[in-house]
């Protein structure tokens, strides 16, 4: 069988990835392989910490348990080690009025049988020395996670190129379909035909598919500093330790395809991480980088099976931890037959009318 994959981010990727290790012959095209949200990811895998609840909770946590195993196989495949851990976050509650919230959330995360843990200011210093004394506390979410996504990204992209994925470089502008079946795809270069095909536009597909998705951009700055044990997220900032560096994230601007740094973002993001972790003040700026998440009216993701294609898109904030269940979801229904439920949970027919 053969399939074509447009676009290249992490659900693409992972798409093709998945197919291929399975045994499909697969052909991705995209207009720019290195474009996109997933190249300046955070990673962080926080479901509890971003206050998720029913069907993207569930979604979520199922995507979760996936990742070792994702990771892992891209691993063994690329011979690439990935930055991995699922140590836990601390959602930081800043003022009185967040932590108030988050701790509200815990109860309810724990009645579920969630393992979380509120902890109080010199509890929570106990653990983060380095955070600031005007923090009121926060909650451990021991099953949340922490991936490098920039070099996921680069496992990703070998690990395809060892299972035989030939990456075309061109921009589609027409899905030529008849019904619920895709006939072909036509670039700028020249026309696509295969058995089935997968569309992972991200942030381009309300002009290719005709979906309410739409760019928010996001700026994240990469620096050189102390770093915290943890992942330390809260409404001022998201601080990220990596292998040797720190993410400091990040912006949410509906500013078009807007790809410049700006001062008011990279001021708003300096802010808030000296803010949570005053050391940081004396830390080096590397890099500041901007990407385009993919997002809905409803802030959830657009899945859409037909005859012989399948859309994945939507996936906003998430995209780095939906990927797993993402891409298990086509591998299913073509060798399997198998149609995963998040296809009608999250159909595009939800926005019809």
């Amino acid at each position: 069988m053969n399939i074509l994959i447009v676009g290249s981010g992490i659900v693409g990727l992972s798409t093709a990835f998945e197919l291929a290790l399975a045994g499909k012959k697969v052909t991705v095209v995209t207009r720019n392989y290195e474009e996109g949200a997933s190249w300046v990811a955070g990673g962080m895998l926080a479901p509890l910490s971003e206050g998720l609840e029913g069907e993207l909770l569930e979604f979520s946590l199922e995507n979760l348990r996936l990742y070792p195993d994702y990771v892992s196989r891209i691993e063994e495949v690329s011979k690439i080690k990935v930055f991995f851990e699922k140590e836990g976050i601390l959602r930081l509650g800043v003022d009185e009025e967040e932590m108030e919230l988050i701790r509200k959330r815990a109860e309810v995360y724990s009645r579920m049988g969630l393992k979380v843990e509120t902890l109080e200011k010199g509890d929570l210093r106990n653990i983060e020395p380095a955070i600031s004394e005007k923090v009121e506390g926060g909650v451990l979410h021991h099953e949340e996670g922490n991936v490098d996504a920039e070099k996921l990204m680069d496992a990703l992209l070998i690990g395809v190129g060892n299972l035989g994925v030939r990456i075309v470089v061109d921009e589609v502008v027409e899905v030529e379909r008849r019904n619920s079946r895709v006939e072909s795809v036509k670039g700028l270069k020249d026309r696509y035909s295969a058995d089935f095909f997968v569309f992972a536009t991200g942030s381009w597909s309300k002009s290719l598919l005709k979906l309410p998705v739409f760019p928010v951009k996001g700026q994240i700055l990469k620096v050189k500093g102390p770093e915290p044990k943890k992942v330390c997220y809260s409404k001022a900032s998201y601080i990220i330790p990596k292998e040797g560096f720190l993410l400091i994230g990040a912006t949410s601007e509906e500013a078009g395809f807007d790809t410049r740094n700006n001062l008011k973002g990279v001021g708003t993001l300096i802010d808030g991480a000296v803010r949570v972790m005053p050391s940081l003040g004396e830390a080096e700026l590397i890099d500041v980088k901007v990407g385009f998440r993919p997002a809905t009216p409803d802030g959830k993701p657009v899945f859409e099976a037909g005859e012989n294609f399948a859309t994945l898109t939507g996936h906003h904030r998430n995209g780095i931890l939906w990927a797993p269940i993402s891409a298990k979801m086509v591998l299913d229904l073509i060798e399997k037959g198998v149609r995963s439920r998040y296809f009608d949970l999250f159909s595009p027919s939800r926005f019809e009318g």
